[in-house]
């Protein structure tokens, strides 16, 4: 038998981190497979960047989703063996993002519009891991509503990583975005 497939999925379940089982249908479950989708879109932004000071943000916001996911993967009895910035978030790690954006709009203060992705791949990349980062929080909302979330910064990390991400991809567009008009019509 191969180590890539243990067969145990077989069944519809999935291990969690320190033990335990659940169903791969779970709420929690797929909040946690959008988050895998964000680190693979974050990848191609990363791959397509031509700036190496992004690409080492974006590996870092990666990184930083895996952490995420560790914490809301691991079995809720062992929470006490989870290790902080690790596996599981915290507040310096939601600072840190803040810290990065603050940085980021004091240097290049974003335009009041609304903007139309896809004016180069990295950007575009980019804007696509902020949607699926906005879908794991909506999804992180239910479970934390059900009482399945334990780690108190989670949430609050991936509204700020999509933040973050908005600010990455004007970043990445480097003043070439295609705006909206306030009114959402577009700008001839």
């Amino acid at each position: 038998m191969s180590d890539i497939y243990t067969k145990l999925g077989d069944d519809g379940s999935t291990g969690l981190l320190f033990g335990g089982r659940v169903s791969k249908g779970d709420p929690l479950i797929d909040a946690l497979g959008t988050l895998d989708e964000a680190v693979a879109a974050l990848g191609l932004a990363r791959a397509s960047s031509t700036d190496p000071a992004l690409s080492v943000i974006i590996l870092e916001v990666q990184r930083g989703l895996f952490v995420a996911a560790a914490d809301l993967a691991a079995n809720p009895h062992a929470r006490d063996h989870l290790v902080p910035g690790i596996s599981t978030v915290t507040s310096s790690m939601v600072s840190r993002i803040e810290a990065i954006i603050d940085a980021r709009v004091a240097e290049h203060p974003l335009q009041p519009v609304f903007v139309v992705p896809g004016a180069n791949l990295a950007s575009a990349a980019l804007e696509m891991g902020r949607t699926i980062v906005r879908r794991a929080e909506r999804r992180l909302v239910i479970c934390q509503q059900a009482g399945q979330v334990s780690g108190p910064q989670v949430l609050q990390y991936l509204n700020r990583v999509s933040d973050l991400l908005y600010v990455l991809a004007r970043w990445a567009v480097g003043g070439a975005d295609e705006p909206i008009s306030h009114s959402g019509s577009v700008n001839s």
